[in-house]
């Protein structure tokens, strides 16, 4: 049987253009990038963060599953004259070894599979890095998603109208998503189930997969965290040899 995740209808997932330079900056700022440096953006979706990772001249290297998201990143790098290395490929199954300065898991794409599954996947983004490098994942700010807590979203999104109704699930400390998207009479019906950390289950997490918590920021401006910034970033290092 498929995955949530692997049933969305791509309208659902990608994030508008608009903000992306900003958050590339936040990206660089908060992994201390300088040109030429190697970057590991996964997933990349279709490129929404690469592409101003690269006119600020670092080396980028793409993973997501989606072939189509894929083929837009790769057309829009090609346009703009950029360089870039693209790979289909489940984020579970990474298997690079010491090659990148820094990697980074943008906008709350950390969480959607078993709690082994997400430990391991850590794992892999610490070996992906070199002596020094740091990963960076971007999160919900659990503490303030839970205390303003929506059951029901309702919303434009794409070329429809969407309703969310969300179930916190205190055993397994997942949200439970119904998705409903009406487009042009039709009803798509998807549903999700995200795993969302406190930042302290995060550290613990990086310290098992062998980072050192360097810093925790607010990702929106990428000012120090705290229990009332709106989102969560964490980054780790990994240690020199």
């Amino acid at each position: 049987m498929p995955e949530w995740f692997e049933q969305f209808d791509d309208r659902l997932w990608l994030k508008e253009d608009t903000g992306a330079e900003e958050d590339a900056r936040l990206v660089r700022r908060m992994l201390h990038l300088r040109r030429g440096r190697k970057v590991l953006d996964a997933p990349c979706g279709a490129g929404r963060i690469a592409v101003h990772l690269a006119r600020a001249g670092l080396n980028v290297t793409g993973v997501d599953r989606n072939p189509r998201f894929l083929r837009r990143a790769r057309d829009r790098f090609r346009r703009e004259g950029l360089a870039g290395e693209f790979h289909e490929l489940d984020l579970r199954q990474l298997a690079f070894d010491g090659r990148f300065d820094a990697v980074v898991n943008w906008f709350g794409s950390f969480g959607y599979f078993s709690d082994e599954e997400n430990l391991d996947l850590l794992c892999r983004f610490a070996r992906a890095l070199r002596p020094g490098g740091r990963l960076l994942v971007e999160h919900v700010n659990r503490g303030r998603v839970l205390r303003h807590f929506l059951t029901r979203i309702v919303g434009p999104r794409g070329p429809g109208r969407l309703t969310v109704r969300n179930r916190w699930d205190p055993a397994s400390e997942r949200v439970e998503g119904r998705w409903l998207l009406e487009v042009r009479g039709r009803r798509l019906r998807y549903r999700s189930s995200l795993r969302f950390f406190t930042p302290r289950q995060l550290g613990e997490l990086f310290e098992r997969a062998g980072l050192r918590v360097e810093a925790m920021y607010d990702s929106v401006d990428a000012s120090p965290f705290t229990r009332r910034s709106r989102r969560l970033a964490v980054v780790g290092v990994k240690a020199s040899n």
